[in-house]
C-alpha cells in the first residue's frame, strides 16, 4: 500500500474540522502578529522602494551608504520593496502586520489541504502543523522571503494533487514561477520540487514536463530577463554572504527549537519501520534533498519544512486514525462554524499599532535591534557632521529611517568588499587598529550597540577624539570632536 492510500477508509469529515482547522490557523497567525519587527531585511527593502518610486526606475548603483555610493549594485527584489514601502506608506506597522499574517496563514492553509489531500486526518494535520510551525517561527520575519511561502504551498498542493491524477492547479505553476522570480532569489526550490515529482512521480510526466519548462521559461520575464539567473547564483555564491551572514551558516543544535528540527529530521525515518504502509518514495528524494539543503544552510530550512509535514503526516496518521480521529465530540456544525470564524478573526485585534490600545504591557512592535529613541534624538539634531558608523543591526533600521544621514554599510553583504567587513568587525570590537579604521573612513559619528559593543563604547568614552552625546539603555551616540570632511580620510 502507498501512501497515496493510507487511509484507504478514511473516515468521514466531522463537524469539528473546520474547528479544528481555526485553531490551528488562530494559534499560527496569533504568533505572527506579536513577533516584533526585525530590522534585518524589511527596513532596506522599503528606503529601496522608496528610491524607484522617487527615481521613477530601478536603482543600478549602491545609494545607502558613503563608502559605496555610486558603486555598480544590482536590485533583483524590487517587487517586494514597492510592496513593502507602499504599505508601510498606507497603513505602517499594523497594514505589514495583516500582510505578514496573511503569509503566515496562506502558507499554513495550503500546507493543511496540502495534508487532507493525503487523507491526513484533522487533529493529525493539526499537531503535524504546530510542530512544524514552533519551528518555523524563525523563518517569518517580514522580509520577501516572506512573499514566497504562499507560492511554495500551492505549487506543493498541485503537485500532489498532481500525483492524484487532477491536473488543473498544475497550470498555475508557470504563473507561480514568474511571480516568484519578480518576488525572490529562492524561486529555484520551485524547479527543486518540480525535477523530481517528473522523474519519480505518480502522475502524468510528459504534462507535468510540459509545465515545468514552461514554468522554467515564465521566470524570465522580469526586469532582468535571463540574467535574473546569473544574479541569483552570484548572489548565492557570494563569499561575503557565506561568510558573514548567520543564516547562511550550517545549523546547530543550539536551543529548543534546533532541538526540536533535529529530532523531527531522525525521528522520520526511523518510526518509518513501525508503520505498514509504504510511503511513495518521490517524499523521500524530497525528504533526501530539501533535507540536505536544510542541513547546509540555516536560510534553506524553512523548505524542509513542509515535506517534514506530509512525512510526519502520513506516518502518524494510522495511530491518530485509530485512537482520535472521528470521535464523537464537538458535533454542533453551526456552532463549529461560528466559533472558528470567531477565532479566525482573534488575532486582529492583536496587530502592531492596535494592540497597545486595549493592552497596557503589549509586546513590542520593533524588535531589541531597532534604535528608535536614539534616531529621533538624531534626526532632531542635524548639526552634527556626517558620515556614520553604527551597530550592524542598527544600520538596517537607519536606512528608512534615518535616511539623511550618510551610512557606513548595510545588510546588501554583496555590495561590500570583504575587507570592509572584516574592518567594521575591528572597529565593532574596540580592536587595537578600532581609532585608525575610523579615520581611514572618515567616520564622524559612533553610534554603537550598548549590548553588543560595550568595549567600542568604553574605548570611544575614554578617547580625547570623542564626545558623547546622547545615551540611552540600548544605544549610546558619540561625534568627533574635530569632524573630517567629507571625502578626506586621516
Amino acid at each position: 500500500m502507498s501512501s497515496d492510500t493510507l487511509i484507504q477508509d478514511e473516515k468521514p469529515r466531522g463537524k469539528a474540522e473546520f474547528l479544528i482547522f481555526a485553531l490551528v490557523m488562530m494559534f499560527m497567525v496569533t504568533i505572527a502578529v506579536l513577533l516584533p519587527l526585525f530590522p534585518n531585511d524589511f527596513w532596506p527593502y522599503v528606503r529601496i522602494g522608496q528610491e524607484i518610486i522617487s527615481s521613477g526606475h530601478i536603482p543600478t548603483t549602491e545609494f545607502m551608504t558613503y563608502t559605496r555610493f555610486g558603486e555598480p549594485a544590482v536590485y533583483l527584489y524590487w517587487l517586494p520593496s514597492l510592496i513593502f514601502w507602499g504599505l508601510n506608506k498606507l497603513g505602517g506597522v499594523t497594514l505589514i502586520g495583516i500582510l505578514t499574517a496573511l503569509c503566515v496563514g496562506g502558507f499554513y492553509t495550503l500546507l493543511w489541504f496540502c495534508l487532507r489531500e493525503l487523507k491526513v486526518g484533522a487533529l493529525t494535520s493539526a499537531v503535524v502543523l504546530i510542530l512544524t510551525g514552533l519551528v518555523g517561527v524563525n523563518y517569518w520575519a517580514t522580509r520577501p522571503q516572506l512573499l514566497t511561502y504562499p507560492l511554495f504551498g500551492l505549487a506543493l498542493l498541485a503537485v500532489l494533487r498532481w500525483q492524484h491524477k487532477n491536473d488543473r492547479l498544475i497550470w498555475f505553476l508557470p504563473l507561480i514561477a514568474m511571480l516568484w522570480a519578480n518576488l525572490h532569489g529562492s524561486f529555484i526550490v520551485l524547479f527543486f520540487l518540480l525535477g523530481p515529482a517528473v522523474i519519480f512521480g505518480s502522475g502524468r510526466r510528459m504534462k507535468l514536463l510540459l509545465v515545468a519548462l514552461v514554468s522554467l521559461a515564465a521566470t524570465c520575464i522580469n526586469y532582468y530577463g535571463l540574467s535574473l539567473w546569473t544574479g541569483m547564483f552570484s548572489m548565492v555564491n557570494s563569499q561575503a554572504i557565506r561568510l558573514y551572514s548567520l543564516e547562511w551558516a550550517s545549523p546547530i543544535k543550539d536551543g529548543w527549537q534546533a532541538n526540536l528540527f533535529f529530532t523531527m529530521l531522525l525521528a522520520i525515518p526511523v518510526l518509518t519501520a513501525y508503520i505498514k504502509q509504504k510511503i511513495n518514495f518521490i517524499y523521500w528524494v524530497w525528504f533526501i534533498g530539501f533535507g540536505w539543503m536544510a542541513l547546509s544552510t540555516v536560510r534553506f530550512g524553512v523548505w524542509f519544512l513542509p515535506v517534514e509535514a506530509l512525512l510526519l503526516g502520513m506516518i502518524l496518521s494510522p495511530f491518530f486514525a485509530r485512537h482520535l480521529e472521528g470521535k464523537d465530540r464537538f458535533q454542533n456544525l453551526a456552532f463549529n462554524r461560528l466559533l472558528g470564524i470567531l477565532l479566525l478573526f482573534l488575532p486582529l485585534a492583536l496587530l502592531p499599532g492596535l494592540r497597545a490600545t486595549w493592552w497596557q504591557q503589549a509586546p513590542p512592535v520593533y524588535s531589541a535591534t531597532t534604535p528608535v529613541e536614539a534616531v529621533n534624538w538624531l534626526k532632531a539634531n542635524p548639526q552634527y557632521s556626517d558620515n556614520l558608523w553604527s551597530d550592524f543591526n542598527y544600520s538596517t533600521y537607519l536606512t528608512t529611517a534615518l535616511p539623511e544621514r550618510k551610512l557606513f554599510m548595510t545588510n546588501r553583504f554583496e555590495d561590500f568588499p570583504i575587507e570592509q567587513f572584516e574592518d567594521n568587525k575591528h572597529i565593532a570590537k574596540a580592536d587595537y587598529d578600532w581609532q585608525a579604521l575610523l579615520d581611514h573612513y572618515g567616520v564622524n559619528l559612533l553610534m554603537p550597540s550598548t549590548e553588543y559593543q560595550p568595549d567600542l563604547i568604553s574605548a570611544a568614552s575614554a578617547s580625547p577624539v570623542w564626545k558623547e552625546l546622547y545615551r540611552d539603555t540600548q544605544t549610546v551616540i558619540f561625534a568627533r570632536l574635530d569632524p573630517i570632511e567629507p571625502g578626506v580620510s586621516k
